[in-house]
Formats: structure tokens, sequence, C-alpha cells
């Protein structure tokens, strides 16, 4: 149905069903996440407290998005509890929010999914639908959740057309003398994917390094952004290396399509003409999203 947000149904049904208030709300964000409250705890049983809060939740693309309420209902916890600890093995829980659209019902519930015991415990999957608001990592032997620590991330509701701040993130902390031998040859320095972006984003890529030559000279190197093996430069970015320690960065302004993730990464290609240089035990790749592409 075509209609608009605001648009009440008439008596024949014309206009603005639960369904395409879903999907218009999908469009005012860029994906589900926490907005605010909803923040875990430990108890002296074995739910986990959760305050009330807000979050944007979504059963799936065609289902569109709803912004979810969720007030403890006077009791801020979870509505399932946990076994107590395992004997032997810690485990990890995920406390989740889920705003049904039809079945089983049309509320929002607050829930848990116990992990599995292990000396290297992963964290459980949750159900269809399911916006992990925490993960608890909860010892061996424990009787309550007082004692689980937090573990992991939680991932926030972005406004369509916000700032998502760094997407990416590559390292390199190796202290090397710079290889000389094969001429021309690009060398890769700290290639990092982005998280997926669902729409097409103007970003800065910024390589930042260390690196000196030995005694009173000066030596150089070219720089080049490369985007999914896609070269995205000229190759001609020189930068300049002294006897100075002295940390230093380059950066680019490139657009990157929505829908998926990328591989970004710097090449640098050494001067030869120049003396030879050795890194620094600092490279890193930055990703840092600055909005929408128009």
């Amino acid at each position: 149905m075509s209609t608009a947000l605001g648009v009440a149904p008439d008596s024949g049904g014309q206009g603005c069903d639960a369904l395409t208030h879903r999907r218009v709300i999908a469009a005012q964000w860029e994906s589900p996440g926490v907005v605010s409250g909803l923040v875990v705890s430990g108890r002296q049983d074995l739910r986990y407290g959760v305050s009330p809060g807000v979050a944007v939740c979504s059963m799936g693309d065609a289902d569109g998005m709803s912004i979810a309420w969720w007030d403890g209902a006077g009791s801020p916890a979870t509505e399932n509890t946990v076994d107590a600890g395992d004997s032997a093995y810690p485990r990890i829980d995920a406390i989740y929010i889920v705003s049904y659209s039809g079945q089983p019902d049309n509320r929002v519930h607050v829930k848990v999914q116990q992990g599995t015991p292990s000396a290297s415990p992963v964290e459980p999957e949750v159900e269809a639908g399911g916006l992990v608001v925490g993960y608890r990592m909860l010892p061996a032997g424990a009787m309550s959740t007082a004692s689980a620590m937090e573990h992991g991330d939680v991932d926030y509701a972005i406004p369509y057309g916000a700032r998502m701040g760094r997407i990416g993130y590559g390292s390199n902390t190796g202290t090397n003398l710079q290889n000389w031998s094969e001429k021309e040859k690009w060398w890769s320095q700290a290639p990092t994917v982005t998280r997926m972006m669902p729409t097409d984003r103007l970003v800065t890529v910024r390589f930042t390094f260390r690196a000196s030559v030995d005694g009173e000279q000066v030596g150089s190197f070219y720089t080049m952004p490369v985007v999914d093996d896609q070269d995205m430069g000229d190759g001609l970015d020189e930068c300049l290396v002294s006897h100075v320690w002295a940390r230093q960065h380059v950066e680019w302004s490139l657009v990157l399509k929505g829908g998926r993730p990328h591989t970004v990464d710097v090449l640098a290609r050494p001067n030869l003409g120049r003396p030879r240089f050795t890194w620094r035990g600092l490279r890193t790749v930055e990703v840092i999203d600055e909005g929408v592409a128009k």
C-alpha cells in the first residue's frame, strides 16, 4: 500500500497500516541498535537486570523497523532465567530485546540466551529479530548473575545521514628496515575491513606512520590508497622521512559504495633514489566516516 505516515486508515482500510509505518521508520535509520538505556547489570538471582530504555529493532529487511520502548513492567530484568554456572567452565550469556510485529504477539520482550560452558566460550546466537543489549561472562560455579563480567560490544542505532566515526582500523607495529631489493614494488602497510555501510559514504582514509633514516639525511616514499584491490590514487603522494622519529600522516577523501563492507589498505613504494629508511613500530590505516555521499 502506498500511503504516508500520519494518514489514518479510512473505512475502506486505505491509510497507513503498521507495516507501512515500520518501513517509513526503517528509512530514517541506518541500522538497528540501542538508542538509550537498556543497561545490563548482575543480580542476586539467575536473571539479568536491564534498565528501561529505547532501541530500534527489526524482524528483517522486508518488515522494516520499530522503535521499541521497554519499561521493565515494574521488574526491570530479563523475562527468563539462566542456569547457575557450570562446575568447571565459564560461559557467555546474551541479553537481548525483541519487538514482535504480530507473531507470537505485539509486545516488546527482554530475554537472555544462555551460552555453552567452555574453556574458550563463544557468544551465543539469539532468536531472529533479537537485538543484543549486552553480553556477560558467567564464571564457573556462579550461583547468581552478580559475578558476571561485561563482555563484547553493543550496537547502537545510527540515524540516516549521521557520521559513524571510525569504521575501519588496521595496524602494523613492526620495526624493520624497508626492503630495497625489489624495484617498483608496492608494499601493503596495514589492511583493514570496514563495517557494512547501508549507503554510499564519504570517508577519510588516514595513514599514520613513524620512520627514520640513519644520519643527517632525508629519504622518502610514495603512498597510494587501495579499496578492494583497486588503486584509488595516482601513486605520486610522496612522504618525507628524516633522521627524526616524527609521527606523521597522510590522508585521502574517498567515496565508498554502500551495501557491503570494503577492504581498505595503503600501499607504500620507497624512493630508491634517496637513503634507505626504517619503519619505527607505528603504522595504522584508519577509515573515518564523514557522512552520506551526495
